[in-house]
């Protein structure tokens, strides 16, 4: 919707390349417009996710801190420390595809 003029508009998904996997309702998307058509779309930098389903974790004897692959509620697979589980909401980077952050 339109901040200003309140006017709706639907556009192909297609405008947001990968990042289309991030769109939900009601979230606000920046467009880009040439000749009066939407050419490009990017979404917030920032969105929450819900994870849907988390590797166990794995106990190791390194220093490096351990990733696991989760599953997001939009099919992305993404890595999160070993404390995140399924049912929690997390913020991730659109930019890289990134966690960041719980919710």
């Amino acid at each position: 919707m339109e901040p200003e003029t309140f006017e709706q508009l639907e556009v192909s998904k297609e405008l947001f390349g990968k990042a289309a996997a991030y769109l939900k309702d009601e979230m606000k998307v920046n467009l880009q417009y040439f000749d009066g058509r939407p050419m490009s779309g990017t979404v917030p930098q920032r969105v929450t996710c819900t994870v849907v389903e988390a590797q166990p974790n794995t106990k190791g004897l390194t220093a490096q801190p351990q990733y696991k692959r989760v599953l997001l509620d939009n099919g992305l697979t993404v890595l999160a420390p070993p404390f995140i589980e399924a049912g929690e909401n997390i913020v991730i980077s659109t930019a890289d595809d990134s966690y960041m952050t719980r919710a």
